[in-house]
């Protein structure tokens, strides 16, 4: 799979680019990495505990705030060109992204 589509969003996976309505949005490593993993699990609550193991090396020692930090940044990004979040906050377990929106 060398893209992955979401509403007017193209996930380049190989060259690790965000397009969205065709525009370049330009995005982190591990943005590009939570944006893609947030795409293959739409609608699963995702711990960020779980997040960390499978976005971030499973055997990293990092503060799960970590995430928070990420989230907000991709967050930023996503609603300067969509002006709608896709990711929804759960409070007290992590997030989930959906396409309800």
């Amino acid at each position: 799979m060398d893209k992955l589509d979401f509403k007017n969003f193209t996930l380049d996976i190989i060259s690790r680019k965000l397009f969205v309505s065709g525009k370049y949005i330009y995005l982190r490593n591990k943005e590009f990495c939570l944006l893609e993993y947030f795409i293959k699990n739409i609608g699963k609550v995702l711990t960020r505990t779980i997040i960390l193991e499978d976005v971030w090396d499973r055997n990293i020692l990092c503060p799960t705030n970590t995430v928070d930090v990420h989230v907000s940044s991709l967050r930023r990004k996503i609603k300067s060109s969509e002006n709608c979040d896709f990711i929804r906050t759960v409070p007290c377990i992590g997030y989930i992204f959906e396409n309800n929106y």
